[in-house]
Order: C-alpha cells, then structure tokens, then sequence
C-alpha cells in the first residue's frame, strides 16, 4: 500500500512539472469557462448577419453591438434625440402598459408579444408572436418623438431564436436580459414573477400601512418602476411593489391588490 501512494504521488508530481513545461496540450489544462447568454446572442447576430447579408450605414457588413447604456423601450438617451438601435443585440420584453398587469394571467407564461408586418409604410399585427425574452438583432427602425419626450414606432430585428426578420413595437425591445439581475434591479426596465415566502418579520403592506399575510409560495407580479403611480408608505422595510389576485365570489373574476413587499421575502423566477 506505502509503494501504491508513493506511486500516486510521484505520477501528480510529473503530471504538474509537464503542465507547468508545456509538454501536454492545453485541453488537459483547465477548460476556459462556458460563454455568458449575452455572448452567445452576439454570436448569433454574427451568424444572422452573414446569412441574411445585412448591410450598415457605411455599406459593409453590420457590426452587432451590445448597448446596454441605452435605456430602450423608446427612451431618449438624450431628451430630443432619436435613439438608434441599429446593430443593437436586445431582447423583446413585455411592455410597461401591456394588459397582464390587469388580469389573473400573468402565471401563464412564457409571455407572447405581437409582431407586425409592414406595408407602404402601415403596420398591422401579423397572426404569430415572439416570446417574452427573445434575443433579437435591430437591422432598422421607424421611430417618432411622441409626448413626453419617449420615442413610438416599430423595429426591424431579426429574431436570434429563427432567424427570421419581424417588426416589434420599440417599447417592447430592451437592451438587457434584465430578468438575470437582481429583483430590485430588475425591475427597473420592466415586469418580473417573483415567488413569495415570508423569511423575515415584514408581512406585505398596502398604500393606507396595513399590513397582512399571504400564503407562501404565492406568485407575484412585479411592477414596473417607471410605470407605476404608486410609491412604498415604508421604503426601509417594504420598498419593492407587486400586483397579488384575489378571486371573487364571481367565477373567473379576480380583484387585484397593490402590495409593498421587502426583497428578501421574494425570489425572482421569470
């Protein structure tokens, strides 16, 4: 058994000097680590370019581009300026006014946005969708400086999932997956679920401080931050707002209830 160990030991003794000489190839070495989702959708856009032969302003082949400093959804960057997502690699999001804030459908994901066709400059929904969270590569965009500063239109993507050229309303596009942040980061570029479980002594709050329980495990919709008029009665405690249903005596009608949860009760899962 003491030759065995000795023997052992010898072998990882020369396996690590021929390692440290460069006398085994790199692939015993340790293996670089799996490329990040947002590099993966640029690969795509490569990809998608090339097969498609997109072309950019200066006549050559577009140069795909992350932009995650732009704010997207039709945002200026700088008030009066067009926002050009050209090149930009984003993702098609649910909109801030979409109607899932209003009814108990929200759990039924993925979500589904619409699509548009255009024609003589008209654009109408076509009859498929893309799914909340799609990659997406900009190649053109009609957009226009409506009020409040916040840009409306279309965008031309090619969608990374098909490889296949739609429209999708600019509110509907952002320039990060914002649903692999934080929560409370998060939901500042748009709708989340999070899953509710009560870890610490504060018990959900409405608007008027009342507080009350909820069951664990009770699915939540995340508000939108720049979409919603309501603001948190205690920001140290209960900063974070979410939509809850509650059923009422009438079938398939549902009550919704604007609650004020702390971001350790919630786990964000979509």
């Amino acid at each position: 058994m003491g030759t065995e160990k000795m023997t052992r030991r010898a072998a990882a003794l020369l396996l690590a000097l021929a390692l440290a000489a460069g006398l085994f190839p790199a692939a015993l070495a340790e293996q670089p680590a799996a490329p990040a989702p947002m590099d993966v959708d640029l690969i795509m856009a490569k990809n998608a370019i090339a097969g498609f032969g997109v072309k950019g302003a200066d006549g050559k082949a577009m140069e795909p581009r992350h932009a995650p400093e732009k704010r997207g959804r039709g945002l200026p960057d700088e008030t009066g300026v067009e926002p050009d997502y050209r090149g930009v690699v984003g993702y098609a999001s649910l909109q801030a006014d979409w109607e899932v804030s209003r009814f108990n459908t929200f759990t039924q994901t993925p979500w589904q946005l619409p699509v548009y066709e255009e024609k003589g400059g008209e654009f109408k929904a076509a009859k498929d969708s893309i799914k909340h969270k799609t990659p997406v590569l900009v190649i053109d965009q009609q957009i226009r400086e409506a009020k409040g500063h916040k840009f409306i239109g279309y965008l031309k993507v090619v969608r990374l999932d098909i490889h296949r050229i739609v429209w999708i309303d600019v509110t509907q596009f952002v320039t990060v997956p914002y649903w692999t942040y934080e929560l409370k980061e998060a939901i500042k570029y748009g709708y989340c679920i999070a899953v509710y479980r009560n870890k610490t002594r504060y018990e959900p709050m409405d608007r008027k401080k009342h507080r009350g329980t909820l069951p664990d495990g009770l699915r939540v919709l995340m508000c939108y931050t720049l979409a919603s008029r309501y603001f948190s009665p205690d920001r140290s405690s209960n900063p974070l707002l979410g939509i809850v249903f509650k059923s009422r005596e009438k079938k398939e009608s549902y009550a919704r209830s604007f609650l004020f949860f702390n971001e350790d009760d919630l786990t964000l899962i979509y």
